[in-house]
């Protein structure tokens, strides 16, 4: 049963994901569609998979599937933020993605903390954190090794203000929490809270809930308005 439940949320995604984006920032359909299609069709997203060894399908669960890292690729094309923190890197499937789309829209800078091979994101073959992430596109990017507990409010206190917050290192309910309570007093009005594995617990749901923000379930992907 609890399998025949995933499979339905993740078929209602794949059909509503661009209506709900679209929703979410208040423009038509076909401005989220050409960005999908821009991502989808570049070399850049051809040279990841390759790199990574991912076999694409329509049942991809993979980080290449199109609602996570592409799907964080359409949000900072959208927004156009100067500032983008997240947490957790491993291999670097996010980070590649928001450095991708930071260097299209020609301005701002990625934030990234991560304490490497934690359970359940062991980078295999040896690698840092953050090998997939291209070279030409470093620039745009400062990555800090350590755990987000100690790391993420001294950023918050560094950068004072954010306009996109992606959460992907420990799913645990308390540090959910933690980091969305440690972040939201510096998201800029309009900004966006993103979480990965939202499914895991309730934590995004009961954050969102509690802070009145507009927000959206694309399968496993949360996406929160201020």
């Amino acid at each position: 049963m609890k399998a025949v439940k995933r499979l339905l949320t993740y078929l209602f995604a794949r059909v509503s994901y661009k209506r709900k984006i679209a929703r979410l920032f208040n423009v038509k359909i076909e401005e989220a569609d050409a960005l999908y299609m821009e991502i989808d069709g570049s070399v850049f997203m051809r040279e990841i998979i390759a790199k990574a060894g991912i076999k694409r399908g329509f049942f991809d669960f993979s980080m290449c599937m199109v609602l996570r890292a592409p799907t964080l690729y359409v949000l900072c094309r959208m927004l156009k933020p100067e500032v983008v923190v997240e947490t957790g890197v491993a291999d670097g499937f996010s980070s590649a993605f928001i450095l991708y789309a930071l260097e299209a829209n020609q301005k701002g800078k990625l934030y990234s903390i991560d304490l490497p091979n934690q359970a359940g994101q062991e980078i295999k073959g040896g690698k840092q954190a953050g090998w997939l992430v291209p070279d030409n596109l470093k620039t745009r990017w400062e990555l800090t090794l350590g755990d987000s507990r100690k790391e993420l409010p001294a950023l918050c206190d560094r950068l004072k203000s954010i306009d996109i917050f992606y959460h992907d290192s420990d799913h645990s309910y308390e540090n959910m929490t933690f980091e969305f309570n440690s972040v939201f007093g510096n998201i800029k009005s309009k900004g966006l809270i993103v979480s990965d594995d939202i499914t895991d617990n309730n934590a995004f749901n009961n954050f969102t809930f509690l802070k009145k923000c507009d927000s959206i379930g694309l399968f496993k992907l949360g996406i929160a308005r201020k």
